[in-house]
């Protein structure tokens, strides 16, 4: 939660849309243990009403920690369990890093980018 001008803001937020066939799901901002209690049953439900392509966008994710890890696990083992094929869009540096010091990354499958017409092509 961020305080400017006299008022708390959220430091997160999750758009969701529907790209090239996928449903996407792009989280922004900070992605800690308030946004895994916020945004969890929000991106559970959207994982559960998927059972196509499902897209998770990290690419303006600016801080994750091991909360983030668990909210990207509770997503991954919703979609498998709903019939949804998870595919997740690489963050930055940061991101990438405290995946892989997770000893998560092997729990995924990764995009480096999404372009709504290589969602149909990525090996399953």
């Amino acid at each position: 939660m961020r305080f400017a001008m006299g008022v708390y803001e959220l430091a997160f937020t999750m758009r969701e849309r529907v790209a090239g066939g996928a449903v996407v799901m792009e989280l922004v901002g900070e992605i800690d243990i308030l946004a895994e209690q916020t945004l969890g049953p929000r991106m559970e439900g959207v994982a559960s009403r998927c059972r196509g392509e499902l897209v998770l966008d990290l690419r303006a994710v600016t801080f994750l920690d091991a909360s983030g890890v668990r909210l990207l696990l509770r997503v991954r083992a919703r979609a498998a369990r709903c019939g949804a094929r998870l595919r997740v869009v690489r963050g930055g540096a940061m991101v990438s890093k405290v995946v892989r010091i997770a000893g998560v990354e092997a729990a995924f499958v990764w995009l480096e980018e999404f372009p709504p017409t290589v969602v149909g092509s990525v090996p399953a």
